[in-house]
């Protein structure tokens, strides 16, 4: 391959992993990376080592040697990289790349999604976020983070039944078999057990209880409320969006599938397909001068 033709690396980084995607001037994806959180107000520490990682991986993946890593144009859309504390670190970096351009994982999903036109987004995963994309100003909605927000959201679901659980164990509501699912999938039998494993936990951790909230919709109470009152908020958090607009709507993210079906025909009716992913909608940083 011949390395002397400009390279560029379009980076997606979240709370559960980062993803990067090496491009050529055509736009065709040269080789993928993968490595971990990238959740840049949580650990910038581990988001910048992240992205040297998955970029590296996305080398290796297209058989080119880290020596082309100065010439590199890189681009990044991160959890958290909206935090002006964070944001500022991130802007001053000492990186080894030809170029680095970052914002918000939002706002590059964003791009990526509508090719740059405009668009709204809902976003679905280990947190929640939707944002409206129109005449070149990015809104966003929603959010807020783990503690202050991302309802409906994969943490959401898991922290709520963990929470739901320790109400159960100590005698508030009826023990279920969603709160025995909690107890099983984290290997504790008590409240105090339950509650010293998960104090610390990351939005990862509670996310990876989602699916078991998921998978008992239909036969436990406790469970298919926490899945409505997160389909509500999640439509409500839409329609906040798309407020006084026609514009289209794309769903992102790991629980989006699942979400898109308990929406309203109204609001389905609006969804689209994306036209790229976040790793090539941050591209369209690196076409800013600012």
């Amino acid at each position: 391959m011949n390395n002397r033709h400009p390279l560029y690396v379009g980076v997606d980084g979240g709370g559960t992993k980062c993803s990067a995607h090496l491009f050529n001037t055509k736009g065709e994806v040269l080789g993928k990376g993968v490595s971990g959180s990238a959740n840049a107000a949580r650990n910038l520490s581990q988001t910048l080592d992240s992205i040297l990682k998955s970029v590296h991986m996305a080398l290796l993946d297209a058989k080119l040697c880290i020596e082309v890593i100065p010439k590199l144009n890189v681009a990044a859309g991160l959890a958290g990289a909206t935090v002006p504390s964070v944001r500022n670190q991130l802007l001053t970096w000492q990186h080894p790349f030809a170029k680095f351009k970052v914002d918000s994982d939002l706002a590059t999903s964003s791009y990526g999604a509508h090719g740059g036109e405009d668009g709204a987004l809902l976003i679905i995963g280990t947190g929640s976020s939707a944002a409206r994309l129109q005449s070149g100003v990015l809104t966003q909605f929603g959010g807020h983070g783990f503690l202050l927000g991302d309802k409906g959201s994969g943490a959401w679901l898991g922290h709520s039944a963990v929470s739901a659980t320790l109400d159960a164990l100590d005698g508030i509501t009826k023990l279920s078999d969603l709160h025995n699912t909690v107890l099983s999938k984290l290997k504790v039998n008590s409240a105090a057990d339950l509650a010293q494993k998960m104090m610390g936990a990351t939005p990862s951790q509670f996310a990876a209880l989602a699916p078991e909230v998921i998978k008992l919709e239909s036969t436990d109470e406790q469970a298919a409320k926490l899945i409505q009152e997160a389909s509500i908020y999640l439509e409500k958090l839409c329609q906040s969006t798309l407020e006084r607009t026609k514009l289209p709507l794309v769903l992102m993210g790991g629980l989006a599938p699942f979400f898109k079906t308990k929406f309203s025909p109204a609001l389905q009716n609006v969804v689209v397909s994306p036209k790229a992913g976040p790793e090539k909608g941050a591209l369209f940083l690196l076409e800013r001068t600012d």
